[in-house]
């Protein structure tokens, strides 16, 4: 999808694309917030280099917003709060010690890691992924969500 198209899509249709994200894409992983939502497609699109190019659709979009923006940042944990992306179910999952968050596609495969940096334990040389779970991208029903919520 070319940029000015997804752009156009975003506008009319973000309250939905909002609630597919939070309802299907994050169903197994946590909420995402309104105002962290918006934050996000702003920042996307402020992007001038993305790792992510090609494969972005309608569909896919939610994941590409998380790793795009938050993906190679590695958020410290004390990010991932109810006003920003709330991530409860990979947490109680874990139940391991870790201070940031990785984020990645690779293969239509969007993969959380639990991460522990230097900057947590010094004596470490190389970051350790603590935890990490794949989740196959759901890469349809978006349109279908949409024609639902809209009859």
């Amino acid at each position: 999808m070319q940029e000015n198209e997804l752009k156009a899509f975003i506008k009319e249709n973000s309250p939905l694309i909002y609630e597919y994200i939070n309802s299907e894409l994050l169903k197994d992983i946590g909420v995402m917030s309104s105002d962290f939502f918006v934050r996000l497609i702003d920042e996307f699109f402020k992007k001038e280099k993305r790792i992510y190019q090609e494969n972005i659709t309608a569909d896919t979009l939610g994941y590409y917003l998380i790793c795009e923006v938050l993906g190679e940042a590695k958020q410290a944990f004390p990010f991932f709060r109810k006003d920003t992306l709330s991530l409860d179910e990979i947490f109680k999952e874990a139940k391991v010690y870790f201070n940031h968050v990785k984020f990645f596609i690779k293969d239509d495969i969007f993969t959380i890691s639990l991460v522990q940096t230097k900057a947590g334990v010094s004596t470490l040389d190389e970051e350790l992924i603590k935890f990490s779970k794949d989740f196959p991208m759901k890469t349809s029903g978006l349109q279908e969500f949409i024609e639902k919520q809209t009859l």
